[in-house]
This record gives C-alpha cells, sequence and structure tokens, in this order.
C-alpha cells in the first residue's frame, strides 16, 4: 500500500535502519499573559512579533507582573491561526528563525498551538490562584457563558470559534442531526453557522439549528432541511415548488435576518433552470435607466394567468389605440362637418350628407378590423 512505502520511506536511513540517534526535544508549556496584536503595541520592534505572546513557563514561578521579564514566543504558523487568550497555555518549540540562515545552531521559540484544558471552544485559560486572584476579564476578553461546543459526528472536522461561529466538514450520521439519516449516511455536507442558540447551560454538546442559528449557511448533497421559510406565497404558480422544508437533494441554503448582495463592478445575474421565485410584502424594483422583462407571456396578477384563453385580457398597446382613435375622431370630424352644413328643402336629399355618406361608412369599415391591433399578445391582465 502508499502508506506502508511511505512510512518505510520515512522511517529508514540508508544503512536500512531506523534513525534514532537524535533525541526528541522536551515538550514545553507556556501560560500566556500578553499577545503582540498589532504595529501599535510598543514593543512591537518588526513584524515578526506580530501575534507572538509573552509566557511564563509552567514550570516556572516567575511574577507574571513585569511582562517585560518574561518569555517571548513567535507565532509558529503562517497560514492558519487561533490566537491565544490571556491565561491560556501554549505548546511551544524551538525551531530556526529569521537568523538560522547564517548561524545555523540558532534557534527562537514559537507557540504551535493552545492547550485544551477545558475542552471547550470559547477559552481554556488556565487560571493560576498562586500568581493572581482569577477574574474573568484576565482573559482579555469578556468571558460568556452560553457559548457551547458542537456535538461531533463520526469523522467530522469541526473549526469552532470563541463566540459561536462554526463550520462543519461532515456526513456521517451522528446522535440527532436530523438532517442525516440512513438515506444519505455518508453523503457530504458543509454546515457553516454565525451565532448559536440560546442554550441554559454552555458546557451541553449542541447540534447547529438553521432556525435558530443567527446566520446559516448549509451546503448539502442529498439532504433535507427543515429551514422555515418566511414568506409562503407563491398564487404566481401554476405548479407550487417544493417548499423550503420538503426539497431533498444537492442545495444551498442561506439564512439570516437580512441578506445584502452587492456587485461593486459588474453584475447580480440569478438563473434557473426552471424558475426564480421571490416572495414577500413587497417586491420593489428600481432602475436608473430601464426596467425590461420579456418573455412568451406576461401575466400582471394571478387572475391574468389563471383565465381561460377566451376570458384572457390583453394590456392595450398604447401607439396602435392612438392611430385607431385618431382615425374614428377623424371620421366623426368628416360627419360632423357635413352635418353642420346640411340643409334641405321639403323632403329632398341632403346632399352634403350623401356625399360624406360614403367614405365615413369605408373608416367605419376599416376601424372594424384594426380592433386586435392595440391588443397585446404576450401581456396579459386581470
Amino acid at each position: 500500500m502508499a502508506f506502508d512505502s511511505h512510512v518505510s520511506s520515512v522511517a529508514l536511513t540508508s544503512n536500512g535502519r531506523g534513525n534514532l540517534s537524535t533525541p526528541a526535544a522536551p515538550i514545553m508549556y507556556g501560560r500566556v499573559i500578553d499577545i503582540i496584536l498589532s504595529f501599535d503595541d510598543p514593543r512591537c520592534t518588526d513584524a515578526s512579533k506580530i501575534n507572538g505572546v509573552y509566557y511564563r513557563i509552567t514550570t516556572s514561578a516567575t511574577n507574571e507582573e513585569d511582562i517585560d521579564k518574561l518569555n517571548f514566543a513567535f507565532q509558529g504558523s503562517a497560514t492558519s491561526r487561533q490566537l491565544p487568550l490571556i491565561g491560556e497555555i501554549v505548546t511551544l518549540s524551538s525551531n530556526p528563525g529569521a537568523t538560522s540562515l547564517h548561524n545555523p545552531g540558532v534557534t527562537q521559540t514559537y507557540w504551535t498551538s493552545i492547550v485544551s484544558v477545558w475542552n471547550h471552544p470559547h477559552h481554556n485559560a488556565s487560571p493560576d490562584t498562586k500568581q493572581l486572584e482569577w477574574k474573568s476579564n484576565l482573559l482579555g476578553v469578556p468571558e460568556q457563558r452560553n457559548i457551547n461546543p458542537l456535538q461531533a459526528n463520526s469523522g467530522d472536522y469541526l473549526l469552532e470559534g470563541r463566540l459561536g461561529n462554526t463550520i462543519r466538514l461532515g456526513g456521517y450520521k451522528g446522535k440527532n442531526l436530523d438532517l442525516i439519516d440512513d438515506t444519505n449516511n455518508g453523503k457530504p455536507v458543509i454546515l457553516i453557522s454565525n451565532g448559536q442558540i440560546n442554550t441554559t447551560n454552555g458546557s451541553d454538546l449542541i447540534y447547529e439549528d438553521i432556525n435558530k442559528d443567527s446566520n446559516s449557511l448549509y451546503f448539502l448533497s442529498d439532504h433535507k432541511v427543515n429551514l422555515l421559510a418566511s414568506n409562503t406565497k407563491r398564487d404566481s404558480y401554476n405548479t407550487l415548488p417544493l417548499t423550503s422544508d420538503k426539497y431533498k437533494g444537492n442545495q444551498i441554503l442561506m439564512n439570516a435576518d437580512r441578506v445584502y448582495l452587492n456587485a461593486k463592478q459588474d453584475s447580480v445575474l440569478i438563473s434557473g433552470k426552471e424558475s426564480v421565485g421571490i416572495n414577500a410584502n413587497s417586491v420593489n424594483i428600481d432602475s436608473t435607466e430601464y426596467f425590461c422583462v420579456d418573455s412568451k407571456k406576461v401575466y400582471l396578477g394571478a387572475g391574468a394567468r389563471k383565465a381561460t384563453t377566451s376570458f384572457q385580457q390583453p394590456a392595450v398597446l398604447g401607439k396602435q389605440l392612438e392611430n385607431w382613435l385618431g382615425t374614428l375622431l377623424a371620421t366623426l370630424e368628416t360627419v360632423a362637418n357635413a352635418m353642420s352644413s346640411a340643409s334641405a328643402v321639403g323632403a329632398g336629399a341632403v346632399i352634403s350628407l350623401n356625399v360624406a355618406g360614403p367614405s365615413v361608412q369605408a373608416a367605419i369599415s376599416t376601424l372594424k378590423t384594426q380592433y386586435a391591433l392595440f391588443q397585446s399578445k404576450k401581456v396579459f391582465t386581470e
């Protein structure tokens, strides 16, 4: 197997025996007393000290009040960082530094990880009552008692922030994560939550809740989520789409008190193979230059769509109607002019009306054929 060959190549030296000549360096631990977070800190003499910590070796009785006499450890990771809080214990290691290229024997101390004293994402500070009376503000940030750790399922990879912001990479069935069952056990999920449900005990293990967490973003492959939609009006549909809590499949769900999409340079484009549904108490569309809607059929109101073909009300084409009404008015004007000058002698014919009659009849015949010209063939209203 590839794993076996990899282990063999690393474990054996060129003479075929394991390299056991260099003893492992002892593991050291330090209790964080202060941390450099920016160039504004007067103790930050160069960029390498950013996120470095002043610490006391846990086996030492050094007074923590005089920070300048404490040891300093640089940040040990350049890409993935979980910064410690004051009072937390970090693992220390001695590794090459910036000057090691010219001085191979010179090393410096790095902090590499936070010791999980309490096994809790909020903080793992270790109070030292011999040094100071323990107070929550010694963390450097307010301690909160309503931050809970996530309940892990088999094979999960959990990223848990200190303030209830979490990412779960998983997919195996667990204790009570109800979106995974026997039908989709082993199908991948990514659950991102920012802000947890409120609990009475900050040590209880919890699962994400898309309806109660402050913000949620779920990436699912074959799953159904009991997301409660804030508005369910779908009267514009002939066939209603599955509701947010009924669809099972490959989907992305986002839930928050407010969602704002903004494209700084180009466009916001939404494309759906079947439909794009928008429903709210009001739908407001504002445009600076123009607003364009195009479709084979455009229905203004659910009643327009539901009406049978013979009872559908087409929208009126303004220009065509203007031309039709113009012709009608000109015809009426001809009749009016003829009538205004008409006179009769005895029971004889009114010559001016007799002359105007045929042209008026012809105009009316033409107008009758133009009824449909000012009716839209694609826009219908109630």
